[in-house]
């Protein structure tokens, strides 16, 4: 269709939702970073206009809840959230700069998104890690062990060329959030660096790796050595945990992983359940008696209450119904001197 050619009117009438999500998809194509988050982008779009077979002013509220409610009978709450960003982010286009639809005919604005738990908590262990490096493909090594010691994304790596690869860091030009990105190295990480050929500088540092090949290998080591539900882009949560129980700063982790906002840094920097045990314990110096000779941790009247603190507090008859000045410092002295 030559949408300059149709008036605005005779378009909103005539616009079949199939039509707009092919200019959607042509919109995104020269926006999304590489070619696997485009293929994902026209997946989610191709499951929109099966279900939305009509015209896309006639489009409803209730049409957009019951698409969701029969995608969630076939796929997880997290893949019918993006489906769904998806559908908001074409509508917005359709309203705002697109002008297809008026400014509020948006029917997903009423629409509530289905809530995700999937905040994963499984990381590799030091041991673990060590494991696995040792039962990797020779191909595979540096790939792993880089992922695991820089936090980087698989697409961040594999399409890293060796003219971003500085002594201590690497500056990616651009990154999932569509923004620069400097992922520093430790001496580990610049010891694999080393070990690999280095090409030219155009060349990336992994050639004729396919992302799919390495989530396998890595797949195919894990069940070897019997760890469980530890995907590849847990080795990404494995850097943040790592960093978070040696008591790194969240926003430090999350410029290390390119997080803009820290509610994600959250979700990969989970504190070691034995850490928390190790700090409620550390309560104990509070609550339990404290020993002759030494001064307690924590000053409280509820705690460290002695005869002086009762007697500071303690009320005349006819005080007790007045406003509590005398716990105004300035007031005592006034009447101290008075």
């Amino acid at each position: 269709m030559h949408w300059a050619r149709c008036g605005r009117n005779n378009l909103q009438q005539v616009a079949t939702f199939a039509q707009v999500a092919d200019r959607y998809l042509a919109y995104q194509k020269p926006r999304l970073l590489g070619r696997n988050s485009y293929q994902r982008e026209s997946g989610i779009v191709d499951d929109l206009k099966a279900f939305f077979t009509g015209k896309l002013a006639d489009i409803t509220s209730s049409q957009v809840s019951d698409f969701i409610t029969e995608r969630l009978g076939k796929v997880t709450k997290s893949s019918v959230r993006k489906e769904l960003v998806t559908l908001k982010h074409l509508f917005r286009l359709a309203c705002g700069e697109w002008k297809l639809l008026p400014r509020f005919a948006n029917p997903c604005l009423d629409v509530t998104t289905p809530r995700v738990h999937d905040e994963r908590t499984q990381h590799l262990s030091p041991d673990q890690f060590r494991r696995v490096l040792a039962a990797a493909p020779d191909g595979m090594k540096p790939i792993f062990a880089l992922l695991t010691a820089t936090g980087m994304r698989r697409s961040e790596l594999l399409g890293c060329k060796w003219k971003y690869v500085d002594a201590t860091r690497i500056l990616l030009p651009t990154s999932k959030n569509d923004e620069p990105k400097e992922v520093h190295l430790n001496v580990f990480a610049q010891k694999v660096l080393a070990s690999i050929p280095q090409g030219e500088p155009d060349d990336v540092l992994f050639p004729g790796v396919a992302p799919k090949a390495v989530s396998m290998a890595f797949h195919r080591v894990c069940e070897v050595l019997k760890i469980s539900d530890i995907p590849l882009r847990d080795l990404r949560h494995t850097f943040g945990t790592w960093l978070r129980q040696r008591g790194v700063e969240l926003d430090v982790i999350a410029a290390q992983l390119g997080h803009r906002d820290l509610r994600m840094t959250k979700r990969y920097a989970r504190i070691a359940a034995a850490q928390v045990k190790q700090a409620v314990s550390g309560l104990d110096s509070v609550f339990l008696p404290v020993p002759e000779g030494e001064e307690p941790a924590v000053s409280h009247p509820i705690v460290t209450e002695s005869e002086e603190t009762k007697e500071e507090l303690a009320l005349t008859s006819l005080e007790r119904w007045r406003p509590r000045r005398d716990l105004n410092p300035r007031y005592r002295r006034e009447r101290a001197m008075s």
